[in-house]
């Protein structure tokens, strides 16, 4: 039998378990067999290419399983649907986060946290990919809390590098700030401060690129203890390069930029300092670099 003659018996077999009989004496549906019926419509439709038909069985599943308080076998349900509409590329993207976000509400129900925290994070790339930027932020934080919450701290990390490369991208420079103490602070928590440090660099090179000196110097003695940051490389090259800034010297600019410490920043704020330049004076020409 064809796959997609198959999901139509499959299909057939779901709408007969939900119907009642006094005849037969069913009194009640069977949604636990019209769900896995749903279920396997939805597999063997996909096989057959007939994805608008596997959307939708998937959806039934789904609806069927939180009927019966199966939160999770719901969730796998909505994020199968989801990636079924993220495979068409831009024309599912819309539909693709509708029913993940629908999977997060279920997998959080059943404290399934870094299952729904990788979602989110699906939803948040989704979003950036579609332009709205202000979508993708929301989720970020929504992964955020997802985590602490949960006290994940090893994917907490994670979620910070890519929500910090997202706003530098996105060009959201005092929310990039803001996250970057947020991840400073749970470093710290977890001992690695030689990765606090770069973040510390990072906070410097943002404020340099926003033409905020004054702040970059600041960004210099943090307000949070750092265990050796004050002797720490990454410390010495932002003094230096702060200190380039204040004095207006292009060729110091140049030659502290050239420092491998930069390299090792993240990779948005990395080509952000590679592009460093003392800002071009009113009715002067740009410094040479």
């Amino acid at each position: 039998m064809a796959p997609a003659d198959e999901a139509r018996a499959h299909m057939e077999a779901a709408e007969k378990a939900l119907k009642t009989s006094w005849v037969g004496l069913k009194f009640t549906p069977d949604h636990l067999t019209a769900s896995l019926e749903f279920s396997q419509a939805a597999t063997k439709f996909r096989s057959a290419n007939q994805l608008d038909d596997a959307i939708k069985a998937w959806v039934r599943s789904a609806e069927l399983k939180e009927h019966l308080r199966d939160t999770f076998g719901a969730g796998r349900a909505y994020e199968s649907a989801g990636a079924i509409c993220d495979s068409r590329g831009a024309a599912g993207a819309a539909e693709a986060m509708a029913h993940w976000r629908k999977a997060t509400e279920c997998f959080r129900l059943c404290g399934k946290a870094e299952i729904a925290g990788k979602l989110i994070l699906k939803v948040a790339e989704a979003s950036e990919k579609k332009g709205d930027m202000g979508a993708a932020k929301e989720a970020y934080d929504q992964a955020v809390e997802v985590f602490r919450d949960d006290e994940k701290d090893y994917n907490l990390g994670d979620v910070y590098k890519q929500m910090i490369s997202f706003l530098v991208r996105a060009g959201r420079m005092d929310d990039a700030q803001k996250t970057i103490d947020q991840h400073i602070e749970l470093l710290n928590r977890q001992k690695h401060q030689s990765f606090a440090h770069k973040e510390l660099l990072a906070k410097v090179v943002l404020y340099l690129h926003g033409r905020d000196p004054v702040r970059a110097e600041q960004a210099l003695t943090p307000q949070v203890d750092v265990e050796g940051w004050f002797m720490s490389k990454e410390c010495q090259v932002g003094t230096e390069l702060v200190s380039a800034f204040q004095e207006n010297d292009p060729e110091a600019v140049d030659r502290v930029l050239k420092e491998q410490v930069f390299t090792f920043l993240n990779v948005e704020v990395a080509r952000i300092a590679k592009k460093l330049r003392l800002p071009t004076l009113s009715g002067a020409p740009a410094a040479a670099g």
